[in-house]
Parts: C-alpha cells; sequence; structure tokens
C-alpha cells in the first residue's frame, strides 16, 4: 500500500461500496422499511446538512452541541448556516435548545437509532468476504484506529475521539464495525489535515478557497461562490478570501481580468501542507501494522470493495 492521497481516496470508495451495496439490498426487500423523515434527505451529500448536523449530536451526546463545537470539525461551515441548520433541528423536536447549546432529546435519540440501524438491516446476511478475512481485516483496521486514537498533538484526534462516540458495540458484525472504521479514518483525516493547514491559514473558507484556486478548479470570486455557496458565505466574503490570498502572495491577479492563479508560493505552501496532513494520517498505519500486515490489509479492502460492488 502507498501512503498518499490515491490511498485515502481508496479508503472513502471502499466506504461509497457499502452504500451502494445497501442501497441494492434495500431495492430488493420485498417490504420495505420505514422511510426516514424527510429533513434527512434535506442538502444530501453535504456536511452542512440535517442528517450530519444529527450525527455530530450523536457523538456529542450527552454532551449538547453548539456552533462553536460543530465548527471545530465543520471549520468550512458559516456561523450563520450553522446556527440556521441546528435551529431546524430544534424546531423538529429532535434537539432542545438551552441558551446557545442544543441537547440530543428522546425523539432525536430516536432518529438516531433508525439511522444507526440501517447498516445492520442491509447489510445483514451478506458475505462479500469470508468470514476469516473478514475477521482478519477488522482486526488490522482495528489495530489502525487504536493506534490514531493514541498519536501525538499534532495532530491529536479530537475528530476521531467523537467519530468512536457512536461506534457499533462490541457484538455488531465484523462487516458493520468495518463501515464505522471508514467512516472513523474520514474523522481522523480532517484531524490531520486541520491540524495542517491550520498553522498557516486557521479561516477554513479561506483555505478551501485558496485550494480550488490551487487546484484549478476555481478562478475567480464569481467561481468560488458558484462552488462554494452552500457552505453559507456570500460573495463579498470570498472576495475578502480572494484579497487576503493575494496579500498572503499565494494567488495573483490574471491581469488585466477578473481571475486568479497560484503563485510559486502559493504552490509551494499547499505541497507542503498535503505531504504534512499524509504524514500525520498515515503515521499511525506504520505504527500498527507491520509491512507485509499493511500489503495484506490493502488486499483485503480491494477484495471486500469488489465483493460489495458485485452485490450491485
Amino acid at each position: 500500500m502507498d501512503f498518499n492521497a490515491d490511498t485515502y481516496n481508496f479508503l472513502m470508495n471502499v466506504m461509497g461500496a457499502y452504500f451502494q451495496a445497501m442501497g441494492a439490498v434495500r431495492s430488493k426487500l420485498d417490504e420495505q422499511p420505514p422511510a426516514p423523515p424527510p429533513l434527512l434527505a434535506v442538502r444530501g451529500g453535504y456536511a452542512e446538512s440535517p442528517a450530519w448536523y444529527m450525527i455530530q449530536a450523536a457523538e456529542f451526546d450527552p454532551k449538547p452541541i453548539n456552533v462553536k463545537n460543530l465548527r471545530v470539525r465543520d471549520i468550512y461551515a458559516s456561523k450563520q448556516l450553522a446556527a440556521a441548520l441546528l435551529e431546524m433541528l430544534a424546531s423538529e423536536k429532535w434537539l432542545d435548545r438551552q441558551g446557545t447549546d442544543y441537547y440530543l432529546t428522546d425523539a432525536g435519540r430516536q432518529i438516531i437509532t433508525g439511522m444507526q440501524q440501517r447498516p445492520h438491516t442491509y447489510l445483514a446476511g451478506l458475505t462479500p468476504l469470508t468470514d476469516e478475512d473478514i475477521g482478519r481485516l477488522e482486526g488490522f483496521l482495528r489495530h489502525v484506529i487504536d493506534s490514531s486514537l493514541t498519536c501525538p498533538n499534532p495532530p491529536g484526534s479530537w475528530c476521531l475521539a467523537h467519530s468512536r462516540n457512536r461506534a457499533p458495540d462490541d457484538s455488531s458484525a465484523p462487516l458493520i464495525k468495518i463501515m464505522h472504521y471508514l467512516a472513523d479514518f474520514n474523522a481522523f483525516r480532517d484531524d490531520a489535515h486541520m491540524a495542517a493547514f491550520i498553522p498557516v491559514e486557521p479561516t477554513g473558507y479561506i483555505w478551501e478557497s485558496f485550494t480550488l484556486i490551487a487546484d484549478g478548479r476555481a478562478n475567480s470570486v464569481a467561481d468560488l461562490f458558484e462552488t462554494l455557496a452552500y457552505r453559507g458565505y456570500a460573495k463579498e466574503d470570498f472576495a475578502r478570501a480572494v484579497q487576503n490570498l493575494q496579500e498572503k502572495g499565494w494567488i495573483e491577479q490574471d491581469q488585466p481580468t477578473d481571475s486568479y492563479r497560484v503563485t510559486d508560493t502559493g504552490s509551494k505552501i499547499r505541497a507542503e501542507v498535503e505531504e504534512l496532513t499524509d504524514r500525520y494520517f498515515y503515521e499511525p498505519w506504520k505504527l500498527a501494522l507491520k509491512s507485509g500486515e499493511i500489503d495484506e490489509c490493502y488486499g483485503l479492502l480491494k477484495r471486500l470493495q469488489e465483493g460489495l460492488q458485485n452485490i450491485t
């Protein structure tokens, strides 16, 4: 297994194969389970969504969530949007607002239970790998997660520790545990990436704007707004982001147009942050597994992905 950004993308692709398999199983059921509340489908796929914020509430429960602690991980979202989504969940009586804090209600916990039960319902009985192989893969990944939880700061494991708060219990099937480990890796990647970029640019949406310009996915304020408006920011916010990045010397205007491009300085900063992100993220793998085990783990993950895809 090569430790680079492609490896993380592969892990997320395995997670995607889980969801595809669950969808395929659901479509074949003679009796469809109750549909989730419509609100959970709003802004589906975005971090700034009712469903994702309910997951965050589960990760903090019994402690409350609020705009401040939500934005530790969802650092890219505007305060206004985070507050609006919390109020929306409170209006459904899933959260109970007390001052600036929001506590899960019993009704909210029922919603969470339904969300957590779906993988158990759809994945029960699936055998994308033999019992021996799935058990061995679960053991490898558990060791990596345990190693990640005890890593030094930076990067720390704030996001990962909260993700583990909603992990399936020990009696759950290995296939279910592995699905959550993949979600844990997503959380720890956030820990690693934020630890790498915050020292050079602590404002999430400015860093994200820089990333889009550096990658060539946006080259103007209009492009940034078109791509990132879902984060809850206005055009004037992206204009300030561009000005900030120009002042840092990370981007420059392509005269006489209104477009921007990354500078050599900006490219160097971006490369350093991505390299540090990978170093933070993959170090626990090297500590937890031997070289041969890493290769075996990758092979089992690949076969798991293929097995899940065959179900669809």
